[in-house]
């Protein structure tokens, strides 16, 4: 059942004050939902279940800015998030093994490796473009794929501190990508 308009869910707004019970009751009420929506679209487990781990442990990271009016379609937004996102890395991936174990066959894969290696120096120029703590943090996260917490630890500084940074790199970058969205739609959709 949706929310009217500007209430919030009653379970993340207890989730907000740090209730784990919520967190909980909140886990089991839509955990096997997104699982099955994941597989839907993903048809492998051991991927789909990472997927819905990360949200589900995100949820409880970002839980005190969270402001949900609709469960169901926050945590669907969340799911098609991070199934694009796993999609891209994947395709890259797998662009990047083919290319890097065999080198292009035809001129057809030495233009799809020079669209790669373009698209790839246009990301690396946009990260950086950021200021030394924020790139070194972004590299940890999205490269390393470290915790914020590991990366508290590590940098000595605030899991606040590594989330704002991640969110200013995106943000920054997003922006430096912006005149290149046209080239990079043509590269993920061709």
């Amino acid at each position: 059942m949706s929310q009217e308009p500007g209430l919030h869910d009653p379970l993340f707004v207890r989730l907000k004050a740090g209730d784990e019970q919520a967190y909980v009751a909140i886990y089991n009420k839509y955990s096997k939902f997104l699982l099955q929506a994941a597989y839907n679209k993903i048809r492998n487990k051991i991927v789909v279940e990472d997927i819905v781990q990360n949200i589900f442990i995100s949820i409880w990271e970002k839980r005190e800015q969270l402001e949900v009016q609709d469960a169901r379609h926050y945590l669907l937004g969340c799911l098609r998030f991070s199934i694009i996102n796993y999609i891209r890395s994947q395709i890259v991936e797998n662009k990047y093994i083919s290319f890097s174990q065999t080198g292009p066959q035809t001129e057809t894969d030495l233009f799809s490796k020079i669209e790669v290696d373009d698209l790839s120096n246009i990301i690396e120029e946009g990260i950086r473009s950021l200021p030394d703590k924020t790139q070194e943090i972004f590299r940890l996260s999205r490269f390393e794929h470290q915790s914020a917490k590991k990366i508290s630890f590590a940098l000595n500084i605030s899991e606040k501190a590594v989330e704002y940074h991640i969110t200013r790199s995106l943000k920054l970058i997003r922006a430096y990508l912006k005149n290149y969205y046209p080239l990079i739609f043509m590269f993920l959709y061709l």
